[in-house]
């Protein structure tokens, strides 16, 4: 089972990151922020340490080296794009 989890936790890392990328680079940021009203940013911040939280608690329960390799990469990849997240959420309105 936690083989199945660190799968899952890997792929999640990996849509979080393509829907950074998706947001930033794309003009789905200003769609997105006239039809719902809310920053899109703080919703993938929330997603992105979500999967962060659950990707330590997978790395407790693996025990095949390939799977904890996922994981591992899952918690580089999701600390990295959350501080990211958090520098754009928390400071990134002053810029305007």
């Amino acid at each position: 089972m936690p083989e199945k989890l660190s799968h899952l936790v890997f792929i999640l890392s990996f849509v979080c990151l393509g829907l950074f990328l998706l947001l930033g680079f794309s003009p789905l940021y200003d769609l997105y922020l006239n039809k719902i009203g809310h920053r899109p940013f703080s919703v993938l911040l929330l997603l992105t340490v979500l999967v962060f939280v659950v990707s330590i608690n997978v790395l407790k329960k693996v025990q095949n080296w390939q799977a904890g390799f996922h994981v591992l990469f899952s918690i580089i990849l999701t600390l990295f794009l959350s501080s990211v997240l958090a520098i754009i959420v928390f400071f990134g309105g002053q810029f305007r």
